[in-house]
């Protein structure tokens, strides 16, 4: 057998692993593509796993963020309220950097692979805009897509500054 290939039963640990942390906001998938394959993980499934897990949450995000940081912010408890608050007041910050309506932004933003321009903030930042639903999923998407490409290229060594 090619020691080199891909077998899930012998990359189950580094899956996971993967899987996990492209689902958490900041890391995602751009540095858990970064993780896999410093676990060993081979490039092409580990770009595709990372992709993958790291773009569940957009649509989440997409459809329900406003709704729940309404009902968060009616809460009477105070901590609570203020980190919703201070969430808002990021994310405007964030996206007032951003020309209103610039699906190419949005794109730009999220596809640099920089912490905190991610899949979860880049949706924060569509969803206060009012960035139509389905065009925002697009530009996320392919952003998510470059970042994690970009991670992986200079990872493997194919791409790299001097």
């Amino acid at each position: 057998m090619n020691e080199t290939a891909f077998v899930l039963s012998e990359h189950l640990p580094q899956v996971i692993t993967t899987a996990l942390l492209s689902l958490v906001p900041t890391f995602e998938g751009r540095y858990a593509v970064v993780t896999g394959l410093a676990m060993g993980m081979p490039p092409v499934p580990a770009y595709l796993l990372a992709v993958v897990m790291s773009s569940l949450p957009m649509p989440i995000l997409l459809w329900l963020l406003k709704p729940l940081l309404s009902w968060v912010l009616s809460w009477p408890f105070k901590p609570i309220r203020f980190l919703a608050e201070r969430f808002i007041t990021k994310a405007q910050e964030k996206a007032a950097k951003m020309q209103k309506g610039s699906l190419w932004a949005l794109y730009l933003f999220v596809a640099l692979p920089l912490p905190g321009t991610g899949v979860w903030t880049g949706s924060a930042i569509a969803v206060l805009l009012d960035v139509p639903r389905g065009k925002a999923a697009l530009a996320i998407l392919a952003g998510n897509i470059t970042a994690c490409l970009i991670t992986t290229l200079l990872s493997t060594g194919v791409l790299h500054f001097l």
